[in-house]
């Protein structure tokens, strides 16, 4: 009997210890998986503010651009404006000086 309690107690020690490395690797396993988790779950997070970010960046640099195209075509507008203003003055010049120069005409001849 003695031969089969120590079999029995060295199965039971392999049986244990079998036990104990398949508790451990089932550990280690689902800390990993954990981990993992955790990783993507950070991953997915991080890539949505930034992107948030991105949108929000290229919003505003969006709406500074239509400002910007606003002024300048306002700027454009005046400056074409102005530059018709002065072409018919210029143009109109001459009508003007003959104008002035028949009125003063008429006066001299009354």
């Amino acid at each position: 009997m003695a031969n089969r309690d120590k079999a029995n107690k060295a199965a039971e020690r392999l049986a244990e210890t079998t036990r104990d490395s398949y508790l451990t690797v089932v550990d280690h396993s689902v800390g990993l998986q954990e981990r993992n988790v955790r990783f993507a779950q950070e991953m997915v997070d991080g890539s949505i503010k930034e992107l948030r970010y991105q949108a929000e960046s290229n919003r505003a640099m969006t709406q500074e651009l239509v400002e910007r195209a606003e002024k300048q075509r306002d700027a454009f507008q005046t400056l074409v404006e102005e530059s018709v203003d002065a072409y018919m003055d210029f143009v109109y010049a001459p009508l003007s000086y003959y104008k002035e120069g028949l009125q003063v005409a008429r006066k001299a001849t009354r």
